[in-house]
C-alpha cells in the first residue's frame, strides 16, 4: 500500500500539526481520510496561510487532539510499504513530535519525497545556478493536472468540501494526481508507487 499525505501545522518548527490529510492506494482502491486537531495557538504566519484560526479548528476537530486518532493514524502509516510526501522532512519532522508527545515513535518502512525526486526531472534553474526544489503547484502544472480535477477527487474521495489550495486534502490530491500520471511516463517511478 502506497500512502500518500500532507500536514498543515501550527509553524515552521516542529510544534503541532493541525491538520492531516493522507490517501491509502491499495491498487485495487483508495481509502482517503482526514483529520484536524485541536492545539491551543497556532502562529500568526501560518494562520496567513492556511488560513485556521484556534476556534475554527475547535469546530473542525471537534475538540479531538492528535492523541485520541493516534492508534489509527500509527496503523495506517506503519502498514504502508511507501509513504510520499511534498519535502517530506518537513512533515517527518512534525509526525515524529506529535509521536514523541505521547511518548511514542512514528514508524514507517519506505518513503518518497517527490519535492527532491522531482527536482531533477522538472528543471527549474534557479538564479544562481542548478535546479530550485520545485513547488507543489510546479509539479502539478508539469503534470497538467487542474484544479478543478484536484477540487472533483479532494470533493468525491474526502466526502467533503476540500477548501483551497493550501488545505492538506487538496494538496495530498495534488500530489497523489501528480504522481499517478507521471508514473505512466516514468518506469522508476512506476516501481516505486506500485501498490
Amino acid at each position: 500500500m502506497i500512502l500518500y499525505f500532507d500536514t498543515e501545522t501550527t509553524g515552521i518548527r516542529p510544534g503541532r500539526i493541525i491538520q492531516l490529510s493522507y490517501i491509502m492506494d491499495h491498487g485495487a482502491f483508495l481509502k482517503c481520510k482526514n483529520f484536524y486537531f485541536a492545539v491551543d495557538y497556532i502562529e500568526p504566519g501560518a494562520q496567513a496561510v492556511h488560513g485556521i484560526s484556534v476556534e475554527k479548528l475547535k469546530v473542525l476537530s471537534k475538540g479531538l487532539t492528535f492523541g485520541d486518532h493516534i492508534d489509527e493514524i500509527s496503523d495506517d502509516f506503519s502498514a504502508a510499504d511507501m509513504l510520499v510526501a511534498h519535502n517530506f522532512k518537513f512533515d517527518l519532522s512534525f509526525m515524529s513530535a506529535e509521536f514523541s508527545y505521547y511518548d511514542r515513535v512514528f514508524r514507517y518502512n519506505a518513503y518518497l519525497d517527490t519535492m527532491r525526486y522531482f527536482t531533477p526531472i522538472l528543471k527549474i534553474e534557479r538564479a544562481s545556478g542548478g535546479y530550485k526544489y520545485p513547488k507543489l503547484t510546479e509539479l502539478k502544472d508539469y503534470a497538467e493536472i487542474y484544479d478543478y480535477d484536484v477540487t472533483r477527487f479532494a470533493m468525491k474521495n474526502f466526502d467533503d468540501e476540500a477548501g483551497y489550495f493550501h488545505d492538506a486534502r487538496f494538496d495530498t490530491a495534488s500530489m497523489y494526481l501528480s504522481c499517478e500520471k507521471l508514473k505512466d511516463e516514468n518506469e522508476e517511478l512506476y516501481g516505486l508507487l506500485k501498490p
